[in-house]
């Protein structure tokens, strides 16, 4: 039931409507790569979503949007890589102005992803979404939210694997931030920290369950938007030096 289930969301999911049109230049283009696996059930997914929109609602939020500049935003919602992510298109919010939008935007999506943790899958998800735009960031950033590792066992066709992923996104200069939800007791932030982060100045935020999701995203939107440290991240692309050089090469963990 569940595989013709992903087979007709797939159809679905590319008649949606087409995304919100970016155009010019960015200060920061950030997507928000949502767990939308087996493991989030309806009513955690609802909470996610209901946490995205508050948070682009937040005042505290809003001023650091306000702060920024002109901030380009828009979210995957991923799981099984056998069917397409669920794309909620780029909007630009210039100075705080423009948050509502993307925040009724992320309300109104029915639910059309299910099935692996292909955490891969998002993050290529993701960074397509930044490869075809002409918002010219001065930062790229994934922020990626789960609680649960890469699926791993026999080969599956169209899979992207975690360490592909990561790879493309180092060379496209853009930095992932993670949110980790570790409500079944694992070391899921150190897995994070390890296989899914990107960026000399990447960071993972965990939390325990999905009561503190809302509160951790809002606080984790603000550092990763307000941060410094993260401006240096996606100034230049890596084959060109600063900071990436200085990055140890990736490896396969398992």
């Amino acid at each position: 039931m569940r595989e013709a289930l992903l087979c007709i969301t797939s159809a679905l999911i590319l008649a949606a409507a087409p995304p919100v049109q970016a155009t010019g230049c960015s200060d920061i283009a950030l997507v928000l790569a949502v767990d939308g696996s087996d493991s989030i059930d309806d009513s955690e997914y609802a909470f996610q979503k209901t946490a995205i929109s508050t948070a682009f609602r937040d005042k505290s939020v809003i001023s650091t949007l306000r702060e920024v500049g002109v901030v380009a935003v828009a979210a995957v919602f991923w799981g099984d890589a056998g069917s397409p992510a669920q794309k909620v298109g780029w909007f630009v919010i210039t100075e705080g102005e423009g948050a509502e939008g993307f925040a009724r935007e992320i309300e109104d999506y029915d639910r059309l992803v299910f099935g692996n943790t292909d955490i891969g899958n998002g993050i290529w998800s993701a960074l397509t979404m930044l490869a075809e735009t002409d918002l010219c960031p001065r930062r790229s950033i994934i922020d990626i939210s789960g609680d649960g590792r890469e699926t791993l066992g026999p080969r599956r066709p169209h899979v992207i694997s975690l360490y592909q992923a990561r790879l493309r996104a180092r060379q496209m200069g853009v930095a992932i931030n993670a949110l980790t939800v570790s409500d079944d007791g694992g070391d899921l932030a150190s897995y994070y920290a390890r296989k899914v982060i990107l960026g000399s100045d990447s960071f993972v935020m965990n939390i325990k369950n999905y009561r503190d999701y809302s509160t951790a995203l809002r606080k984790k939107l603000i550092r990763e938007l307000a941060s410094e440290a993260a401006g240096s991240l996606s100034r230049q692309a890596p084959d060109r030096g600063e900071p990436w050089a200085r990055m140890p090469p990736l490896r396969m963990e398992r």
